[in-house]
């Protein structure tokens, strides 16, 4: 570079230069027209080494060498242009690169050095990276790899060309496109949640994935994703490195493939295999060795197996890799810790001409050994197996003669030893009428195949099952050289069979046919007598008061009673006609052929008559009736079930108007049922939701009006409000079950409100309440009813039971006894209702636990008129009086009764004359108020 230079006067020049050479801020060097060194100042002594000794030496003396020569060249071109030369200065004597300012001056040159090392070395830094960069962008363009580089955001910077072609667009079509754009949507979601975590974290991460094309093609790479985060925080730009994997995805699968078949084949051996190295642990093993021993893969035998197994297992391993050859070992293998015996084959495993290990394959011959040992042993147990078989074994020849016979062949074939069969045809020792059927089993069997005979033969008055099986003997070609028959005797088994069929349809005591069977026989009487247009009849016997022999004498004297009770019925039966026993003491008689409802009354009183006499039983003598009830097809019922509805319907009948009786079906028995299930119905629900309730009816003082008691009388109760007598649900107190928990229910109720009246103080005397057979007969009701009257609070005195003759006198009478006897012992009361209409003595009267008797209304109601009822009524007061019994009055409607049984005598009564029966409520009310009801002594 150069310029013009001004000349000045000299004086301004000489003012000039002495300022410029005394400045500290420019090294300035004087030289001569000759380019000798005339004089520098103190900068430029600091800057060029040695200066100080080089005035008066020329350019090239002070800056030696090349750079002293171009040095020289530059002053010399100013010299002789006149210009001021400028130029760039680096000498081992300047200790800095320098700008050179060459001015020239009427005797030379001035030579002005700035120091411009700092520009310079950026310069060189700037080249540096300048070469640098092209160097990257030569590598980044032409690397075997992706590269890509994008911002935080993930907009594009640079992609070079490999990148491109492993996604298949251009650098143009990639700008705007996020990675999820190109990514496999299988790999997506990983890809996105390192993306993520990296780009919070600015950690690196790597991951294999599949990048799509635009035409569906699908490159594998090995991803490097680099995040570069300034001093200053955050992400300012993303690097990724792909690396295409596709040959080396699809070199794996396939390897990954050919491994897996490898290992399905291995695995669909049943043999164990496996591969070991050298160092003796296991590289492979198929499914069977895993199962019996557990999975292997990296351990050695010792190991996994015990020290002496492993020990064997290794030196054969070690002979196979020394010697190099195949090595057969019978050994034991432990197979889910169970030993077995294996024969083992080991070769050696080689790689490349060397032996890395060794390959076995151990097969399990455990059975085999077994079974050669069996086999061994079978040839010394086959003769005694044959003889000790219960079948007959018999060898033939091909045409039917005995060979060889067992034991139980010989037994078969009446025969004592061998000698008197051999040569004889087989099917002769049979009976004549199984010789055809035999003689095609043979005929079978000489033809290859097996020849069979199942079924009975008759032999003379016996009969025998027997199953024949005849199979051919074959020889080595496979054809028929003798002929094996084994027949089984069936005949205990068929007999066993038919003992079971017969006890699964009859009933072991009376040997008659059970309920299963006779509803076969009634179906088929009904079917029969559809298909002739004749009437069929069914009789059903229940007999009377059975449980009470049991009760009383004990089964065992019961089941006598059933015997002789059948031995006389069968006598009364005509052939095809069935009597079964339908369970405890319930029979059932079927009539095909039954004739007119007549005929069928008279076949049932016929029954009852043929039960008068007594039965002899052990030395006693007992008397045994039966209910009977009965039906007719079709008039009664088209099915075989309506038959025995109605037939059931009919005892129903029978045994509710006294037993001992008949009855015959007919509608209005039907709707007599249809009724009282009806009430029994009605009864379970009101007694389910709890609308049977007590009414309470005064027993009063006849003398004062005042209350001494309360009888307790069922109501049943509808939802909406009205009372119904005990009568609505009259047919539920023949039902034993249901009767029974009427009865309990009304008990509770009574002694709640018994407590309520003690916990009000109200004196209420007794109350009396009615008890069934059915609750007397429970051998615990008076444990139970004590113990609840204790839980209430009451005392024994304060609850009487009212029961009638027929309670006392009719069914279980003894135990009804047994309750009451204790019951009044514990101090309740007792007291006979309706005396005087039953059939009560005066000795059952003392013998009973009573201690009050109940007048019956229907003396009571003609009192006043009727002579004959006041002589009644008179004779039980006085009675009642004798044994020291209270009597009570039931049903005084009026002041005629009240005056006529006040002048007998009677103390007590109750009827609507005083009042009616109460709720509870009004009950307490009365008790409350404490007034008289005797007509006229009330509001």
């Amino acid at each position: 570079m150069s310029s013009s230079l001004t000349t000045a006067p000299d004086t301004l020049a000489l003012e000039i230069g002495r300022a410029a050479f005394a400045s500290p801020a420019h090294a300035l060097c004087m030289l001569d027209a000759d380019l000798r060194l005339v004089a520098l100042n103190e900068p430029a002594a600091h800057l060029i080494a040695g200066a100080r000794d080089r005035i008066g030496q020329g350019v090239r003396e002070v800056f030696p060498g090349a750079a002293g020569a171009d040095l020289e060249r530059r002053c010399r071109e100013a010299l002789a242009s006149g210009r001021i030369a400028t130029f760039e200065a680096s000498h081992p004597s300047l200790q800095v690169w320098c700008d050179v300012h060459a001015c020239p001056t009427p005797t030379g040159l001035v030579l002005f050095f700035r120091d411009a090392s700092a520009r310079q070395r950026l310069t060189s830094v700037a080249r540096a990276l300048e070469a640098r960069e092209q160097e990257l962008a030569l590598i980044f363009h032409q690397a075997a790899v992706g590269l890509m580089l994008t911002d935080a955001a993930g907009g594009l910077r640079l992609v070079n060309q490999r990148f491109c072609q492993i996604l298949g667009r251009s650098a143009e079509a990639l700008k705007g496109l996020s990675f999820k754009a190109y990514t496999h949507p299988e790999d997506l979601a990983r890809n996105a949640e390192l993306f993520a975590r990296g780009l919070a974290t600015g950690q690196p991460f790597q991951l294999e994935k599949r990048y799509l094309r635009p035409d569906g093609a699908i490159v594998w790479c090995a991803v490097h994703v680099s995040f570069v985060t300034p001093a200053a925080g955050g992400v300012s730009s993303i690097l990724v490195l792909a690396e295409e994997i596709t040959a080396r995805k699809a070199a794996e699968a396939s390897l990954a493939t050919k491994e897996q078949l490898l290992q399905i084949v291995v695995d669909s051996v049943d043999d164990l295999i496996f591969v070991k190295h050298r160092d003796g642990r296991f590289a492979l093993t198929n499914r069977a060795l895993d199962e019996a021993c557990g999975e292997l893969i990296g351990l050695t035998t010792s190991e996994r197996f015990d020290a002496d197994l492993a020990d064997g297992y290794e030196a054969v391993d070690q002979r196979v890799m020394e010697t190099g050859a195949p090595q057969t070992v019978e050994e034991i293998i432990p197979v889910k810790g169970a030993p077995r015996a294996f024969q083992t084959v080991k070769v050696p495993w080689r790689c490349a001409d060397e032996i890395v290990g060794v390959i076995g394959v151990s097969r399990d011959v455990t059975e085999r050994q077994r079974a050669e040992a069996a086999l061994r042993q079978s040839e010394a147990l086959n003769r005694s197996i044959v003889e000790g078989s219960r079948d007959s074994i018999v060898l033939l020849d091909l045409a039917g003669r005995i060979v060889f016979a067992n034991l139980a062949g010989l037994a078969q074939l009446g025969a004592r030893s061998l000698a008197e069969l051999q040569g004889r045809a087989w099917e002769d020792a049979w009976p004549r009428n199984a010789r055809r059927r035999l003689q095609q089993a043979l005929e079978n069997a000489r033809r290859g195949r097996v020849g069979k005979l199942s079924g009975s033969l008759r032999e003379q008055a016996s009969r025998t099952w027997w199953d024949v099986v005849v199979s051919p003997v074959l020889d080595d070609q496979g054809r028929p050289r003798q002929l094996l028959a084994i027949a089984r005797d069936l005949t205990p088994e068929k007999q066993a069979e038919e003992r079971i069929r017969w006890s699964a349809t009859h009933d072991a005591l009376t040997e008659l046919p059970n309920r299963r069977l006779f509803s076969a026989r009634l179906q088929g009487a009904i079917d029969a007598a559809r298909g002739r247009r004749t009437a069929a009849g069914l009789l059903l016997l229940d007999i009377d008061n059975f449980k009470l022999v049991n009760d009383t004498h004990g089964h065992g004297v019961g089941d006598q009673l059933l015997r002789q009770f059948v031995a006389r019925l069968r006598r009364l039966v005509r052939a095809g006609d069935t009597l079964a026993r339908l369970g405890g003491d319930e029979f059932a008689l079927i009539l095909p052929d039954a004739g007119a409802r007549e005929d069928l009354a008279g076949k049932a009183r016929a029954i009852l008559s043929a039960l008068e006499a007594p039965f002899d039983l052990e030395g006693l003598r007992l008397a045994c009736r039966a209910s009977i009830g009965a039906s007719l097809f079709p008039d009664d019922g088209r099915s075989a079930q309506d038959l025995l509805t109605n037939a059931d319907i009919a005892l129903y009948r029978a045994k509710a108007r006294g037993r001992a009786g008949v009855e015959v079906f007919t509608p209005a028995l039907r709707a007599d049922y249809d009724a009282g299930a009806s009430m029994r119905a009605l009864a379970q629900d009101a007694l389910a939701r709890r609308l049977i309730t007590p009414y309470f009816q005064p027993k009063v003082d006849l003398a004062d009006g005042q209350v001494v008691g309360f009888e307790a009388l069922l109501r049943v109760r509808e939802p909406g409000g009205a009372i119904h007598p005990p009568s609505a649900i009259r047919a539920a107190f023949d039902d034993v079950v249901l009767s029974t928990r009427i009865g309990e229910h009304i008990i509770r109720q009574v002694l709640s409100t018994a407590r309520g009246f003690l916990e009000r103080s109200l004196s209420f005397g007794a109350i009396s309440i009615n008890c069934s057979a059915a609750e007397l007969s429970a051998e615990d009701f008076p444990l139970r009813l004590l113990r609840w009257m204790s839980e209430a609070g009451l005392r024994p005195e304060m609850i009487e039971l009212e029961v009638t003759e027929d309670v006392v006198l009719g069914h279980g009478a003894d135990q009804v006894t047994r309750a009451l006897t204790e019951l009044r012992q514990a101090g309740l009361g007792i007291a006979m209702d309706d005396f005087g209409t039953g059939y009560a003595s005066l000795a059952h009267l003392k013998a009973l636990p009573v201690s009050a008797l109940k007048i019956d209304r229907r003396f009571v109601s003609e009192l006043a008129t009727d002579g004959g009822d006041e002589a009644i009524v008179r004779t039980i007061i006085q009675l009642g009086a004798s044994l020291g019994l209270k009597v009570i009055a039931e049903g005084i409607e009026n002041r005629d009764q009240l005056a006529v049984l006040r002048r007998l005598g009677c103390a007590y009564g109750q009827g609507f004359l005083f009042a009616a029966a109460l709720p509870a409520r009004e009950a307490t009310h009365l008790l409350q108020s404490r007034r008289s009801l005797l007509p006229g002594h009330g509001p």
